[in-house]
């Protein structure tokens, strides 16, 4: 019988980690807004401008991009992607500070909040890896043997 299957890190390779499941969830939350962005009708519910090419809104898109290589790379490296998913909660904390707060005085803050999820799964990004990185397994040569 193979046991191979049932050890916690080929679980961990066969499914996705919780972690994961999160961010995809975030992330299709926010490319439907993106999409939304694209159309006159809707560009109410997502801007207050009317031109899904301004300044503002191209910001926007740059951010969701940024988020893109962040969420590819979270899946081979944990550590990195968190530390892109903090940088990224930094670009859009002064986004809303610098940009939409002169713009639209009423919701600078809007952008901060959400992007506070982003920001949580970005330091259990970096928490995951940091406690992988300080598993370190014992070797086959030193398995039985005695200091």
């Amino acid at each position: 019988m193979d046991d191979a299957h049932d050890t916690p890190q080929a679980k961990r390779k066969l499914f996705p980690s919780i972690l994961h499941l999160l961010t995809s969830v975030y992330g299709l939350l926010y490319m439907v807004f993106i999409i939304l962005s694209f159309f006159p009708s809707t560009i109410d519910l997502v801007s207050e401008s009317d031109n899904p090419y301004d300044v503002e809104n191209l910001i926007v898109k740059l951010l969701f991009v940024v988020f893109l290589a962040g969420y590819f790379i979270s899946w081979k490296r944990e550590g990195v992607a968190g530390l892109i998913f903090i940088l990224w909660w930094v670009a859009i904390s002064c986004f809303g500070q610098f940009v939409a707060k002169p713009l639209h005085p009423g919701s600078a803050n809007e952008a901060i909040g959400l992007g506070f999820p982003l920001l949580i799964l970005g330091i259990l990004f970096i928490v995951s890896w940091y406690k992988k990185r300080r598993v370190t397994p014992s070797s086959p040569s030193s398995v039985g043997t005695k200091s």
